[in-house]
């Protein structure tokens, strides 16, 4: 398998281009082939995952969660299934994101964050769609 060079990704979010085209002159979308390609996606949608996004952001950031997501499924062993508040609390921490911040974008309260991540309650259909939106992630994985 061939191994790809380590892509120059911006240090933070306010220095992404706003344009899909612009995005694409960093990293543009492709088939994932090796772990190193993988990589360099990741370390850009961890960058915009959480931030208010333009519609050419948000369309990018989609476009790399789906390849990604294509490539760990046909390359990477099966994960055990993880409760989703215990996913949910394990994304957050890989991402740099508190309950609080959390909760705040996805239009919730400190107080019920912190319940949810801790599985005190359950996600319900709106937690789970404004999570899956806001952190570009599959629904599924916190159902």
């Amino acid at each position: 398998m061939k191994r790809t060079a380590k892509t120059s990704t911006p240090a933070k979010f306010s220095e992404l281009p706003k344009t899909y085209a612009a995005l694409c002159a960093i990293l543009m979308p492709r088939t994932i082939h090796d772990e190193i390609e993988l990589e360099n996606v990741t370390e850009i949608v961890d960058l915009m995952a959480g931030h208010k996004l333009t519609k050419d952001q948000a369309d990018y950031l989609n476009t790399l969660a789906t390849l990604a997501a294509d490539f760990e499924d046909q390359n990477v062993a099966a994960l055990p299934k993880l409760a989703p508040h215990e996913f949910l609390a394990a994304h957050l921490e890989n991402i740099g994101m508190n309950a609080s911040k959390w909760g705040e974008l996805i239009g919730i309260d400190r107080s019920t964050a912190s319940r949810l991540i801790r599985g005190e309650r359950g996600l319900n259909a709106t937690h789970i769609r404004n999570t899956a939106t806001a952190l570009a992630i599959a629904p599924e994985l916190l159902i």
